[in-house]
Formats: structure tokens, sequence, C-alpha cells
């Protein structure tokens, strides 16, 4: 009975250091440690639902050369560590904590696409990634429901970035965003904290805004064909492979959008009689693409606009008065009209000055007289196509009721311009 026991107690001893050489095992210890979070391991439900998104996305990323995401694991996305790209803050009255910034730029990230990921973070209000390579398609901000206010200082290049919450009051943004662009963006607004946080102030002139920067990402397909019901105010999407039409839902961002950057993609279509509806646009730039068509009447409620950049591309007709009249004056707010390789063949009178002047640049078109332009049998080519685009005398300009009173022109660097100034790889 005695051996029996002895037995039966090795047996034991046996199994226990078994077990216990189990539980030691890095391979286990590794599987509790990475157990996924919950929705009670967070805050608020919404930083649980926003780390579900990034989870999502970070699947989808096949290419990751400096290892950011390798931080986007756990539940403290708000951390100063981990999650890096990722901010935080409390938005409107609730003073929830939710992500609301994320700054992407210059990691060259590679996923086939952001569409289900910025569109499903539903406080987010600004969005900047230049230089990854995101695929297919550009995201809509329409069900984003928070606003910021940006300006730009123009001696150091540091746009100041606060926020509001429409009619639900104001908000603060907590800590400063640096991006590697040289820009500092201080989500901050809050006088009471005014003693406490760095980069507090009132922004004079600042409008509420949305935005999406998306420059050198290699996106492909065409944009929404309700661009326009995003409410984005800053829009970037410059040195992409972006095709087909710009939509002419892109009127309905008349209130809204500051600056519209689509240079160098592969645009094409008429250029659209409701860029001309976009009275508050300072800059529009969709230079070095496949537009074509008639400068539409529209253009001549541009009242606000300061840089206008239509070069290289397919556009034909006459360089009408009442845009180089945008210029005219010491009220004209236009600073820079590029019109540069095209295909116009004459230009009014007004714009004659604005040539001299360097404001208007017309070379490489097919203007009788003027120097620097096409050779006479490549503007015969291309006149003689068939043109399917409305004449300009086609449709007759009523600007909206809206359009803003014309200030002093005030000349500025591009770097300035919040969406120029994102041009940096």
């Amino acid at each position: 009975m005695a051996n029996n026991l002895v037995l039966t107690l090795s047996h034991c001893l046996v199994l226990l250091s078994y077990v216990a050489a189990i539980l030691a095992s890095p391979a286990l210890k590794g599987h509790y440690i990475s157990r996924e979070p919950q929705l009670l391991d967070f805050p608020n439900e919404r930083l649980y639902r926003a780390y579900l998104v990034i989870q999502r996305f970070k699947g989808t990323i096949t290419s990751d050369p400096k290892n950011i995401t390798s931080t986007w694991s756990g539940h403290d996305i708000c951390s100063e560590t981990a999650y890096l790209g990722f901010y935080c803050d409390t938005p409107g009255q609730a003073k929830i904590l939710t992500v609301t910034a994320v700054v992407l730029n210059g990691y060259g990230l590679r996923a086939p696409t952001v569409e289900g990921f910025i569109d499903q973070l539903p406080d987010l209000a600004f969005f900047h990634a230049a230089s990854n390579n995101f695929g297919i398609g550009v995201p809509l901000l329409a069900g984003l429901t928070y606003l910021y206010k940006l300006s730009v200082v123009a001696n150091d290049i540091q746009p100041q970035v606060s926020g509001s919450a429409g009619a639900q009051g104001t908000f603060t943004a907590g800590r400063c965003l640096q991006a590697t662009i040289n820009l500092k963006f201080h989500f901050d607004t809050d006088p009471k904290k005014k003693s406490k946080r760095k980069g507090w102030g009132a922004i004079p002139g600042a409008t509420d805004s949305k935005v999406l920067l998306l420059n050198y990402n290699d996106l492909s397909g065409q944009l929404p064909s309700n661009l326009g019901f995003s409410k984005v105010s800053y829009l970037a999407l410059a040195n992409n492979k972006l095709t087909g039409p710009i939509p002419s839902s892109i009127s309905h961002l008349q209130d809204s959008l500051q600056e519209m950057l689509l240079l160098n993609n592969r645009l094409s279509g008429c250029l659209p009689h409701e860029l001309g509806m976009l009275t508050n646009a300072v800059v529009l730039d969709a230079g070095m693409n496949q537009l074509t068509g008639p400068i539409p009447p529209s253009f001549s409620c541009l009242t606000s606009v300061e840089q206008l950049n239509l070069g290289s591309n397919r556009l034909y007709g006459e360089i009408p008065d009442s845009l180089c009249k945008l210029a005219a004056g010491p009220a004209g707010r236009l600073a820079n009209l590029t019109l540069s390789s095209n295909y116009f063949t004459s230009v009014a009178p007004s714009c004659l000055r604005l040539i001299k002047d360097g404001v208007l640049n017309v070379k490489n078109n097919c203007i009788p007289g003027l120097a620097n332009q096409r050779r006479p049998a490549e503007c015969a080519s291309f006149l003689s196509q068939p043109k399917t685009c409305p004449a300009a005398t086609a449709v007759h300009a009523v600007c909206p009721a809206s359009a803003p009173a014309p200030a002093d022109r005030v000349v500025k660097d591009y770097s300035s311009y919040v969406t120029y100034a994102t041009l940096h790889k």
C-alpha cells in the first residue's frame, strides 16, 4: 500500500510539473497577454469602436517600412507612445474622449484603400496622409460630425487649428500635432485652460473646416459623385492617378470649400460650370490633368479666388474678360492665373495687362500674336477634333447671392496656403 501511495504521489508531481511547464511557456504566456481588448477595457464605447476600425484597417496594410502599425495594439489609443498617428480629444459638450485626428504623413504605408477607415471614425475632423500608397477610392467626410478651424501663419508656416462643434459649443483638442511637413497643428481653444496649454489663442479669420490631405498616395478611380456633400474645406489629392470628371455635386461645397488641390492626376471631361459656384474658394488647382472645354461664364463668380491653376489641360476658346477682371484693381483677389499649355485661341483685352504683370500665364497655347505659343500644326490638329463640351455662351452665369464681397488683395507665398504647404513628400 505504501508503494502504491508513493507511485500515486510521483504521478501527481509529474502531472503538476507538466502543467506548470505549460503555464510558464512563452507561447501560452503570450496568448494571455495578447488577449483582444474588450469594450470594458476602454474609457468609453467611442474609443472601442475606433479600436475596431483601426484594427480592421491595420489588417489591410501590406507594407509598413517604418513599423508604425506595431504601436497600434492594446486599448490605450490616446497614449503618447501607442497608436502613433492617432490623436484624441473630448469634442462637444458631452466631453467624451474620442479620436479626432489622424496624421500618417510620410510613413510609406500601403493598403488597398482608406475607405472604410477614416469615414468610419465619426469624430474625425483632420486627416493627413501624404506619401503613402492607399490605392483605390477617395473617402467622404459627409458623416463626420465635428468641425475644426484652421488658418495659416505665413511667417513660420504654422497652421493654427482650433475647434468647434457647431451649435454644440466649443472644445479643446489637447496635445500639439507636428506632422513631418514642418506644420504644427495646435488643437486647443478653451480659454479656461489658456495658462495650462501651449498654443492656445484666438485665430482671426479662421473658418470652420474639415481637412482631407491625401497627396502622393497612388490613389486611382474616380472622384465620388457625391463629393460635394462631404462639406470638406481643405481637400488635397495632388499627384495621384484619379480619373474621370470633376463631379457636378462640387457646387454644394459653396459654403465650405476654401482650398482644393487636384494637381497632377488624370481627370478628364468638360471643365464643369459648377466649379464657378465655389465663391468662398481661395485656391482652385486642377492643373496637369486632361480636362477640356471652354472656361464657363460661372468662373466670373470666383470673387474670393487667389490662386487659380488650370494649366496643362486641353482647354480651348477665349480667355474671358470676366475672369481676368477678378484680378483688376486694388479689390481684385486673383494673384495667380495659370492657363499655360492648353489650346486657347484668344484673350480678352483686360487679360493683356495681366500677362504683362506676370499674373496670367498663357504660354504654350494657340493665341496669335503672343510669344511662346504652340506650333500652328499642333494647334490645327487639336482644333479640328470634334468638341462635345457646351459652348461658353450656352450657359448663363448666375452667381450665388451669398458671394462674398472682394477684399483688398494680399500677395501670399505658396506655403501660406494649407494645401500647397502639404505638397512635400
